[in-house]
């Protein structure tokens, strides 16, 4: 509803959702492109990187190739929240980023990990930081998919929300009269001696 009270129209909407995933999709390309830079710079600079920054080096240089292109669907008419399956792998994928950066760099941890004894405390945050909004960007995109996949299948023409009956084409409604399954008589058919 808008201020005077009036119900937002459908195209209303969905531009609402096209922008909040663009939004989104924007700062998941520059927190992957941030960590890609910061953690590439590690493990070319130093022998003792670790498994951690490793794995978070892969998830955000894929992901920071998949938004490239990614980014532009929101501005795609046909686009209906199709990428909803890699928001939900790359959002368990950004987690455990999260998870080990937290577990490396948090406190005064960071100059024992990732690599151990550089210190950087700075640089490593900076990575931890941005997979935080990498992890919460990726969580909303899911949510705004959902709603726009979701918006589009109730208000597609001819899907099983809309039609009574079983969702096939030309079906006849189903009733709740008795045998109307089995293929029995029912009662007044029965006392007419009729069956259909």
């Amino acid at each position: 509803m808008d201020s005077a009270g009036r119900r937002r129209g459908p195209d209303t909407v969905q531009r609402l959702l096209r922008t909040w995933l663009w939004i989104n999709d924007a700062l998941i390309l520059a927190s992957s492109t941030i960590v890609t830079g910061i953690l590439a710079r590690f493990i070319r600079r130093y022998h003792e990187h670790g498994t951690h920054a490793i794995f978070q080096e892969v998830i955000a240089v894929i992901t920071l190739f998949l938004y490239i292109v990614a980014i532009f669907a929101p501005a795609l008419k046909v686009y209906r929240g199709y990428l909803l399956p890699l928001n939900l792998a790359l959002s368990y994928l950004w987690l455990t980023n999260l998870i080990f950066s937290s577990q490396d760099y948090s406190g005064h941890r960071c100059h024992y990990y990732s690599p151990a004894y550089v210190g950087h405390c700075r640089l490593k945050h900076t990575v931890q930081a941005f997979n935080i909004i990498g992890f919460t960007s990726l969580l909303s995109n899911v949510v705004a998919e959902s709603v726009m996949w979701y918006r589009y299948r109730d208000s597609a023409p001819g899907t099983a929300g809309n039609r009574v009956g079983n969702g096939e084409k030309g079906s006849a409604p189903l009733t709740s009269a008795p045998g109307a399954t089995t293929g029995a008589s029912t009662a007044p058919e029965a006392a007419n001696g009729t069956r259909v």
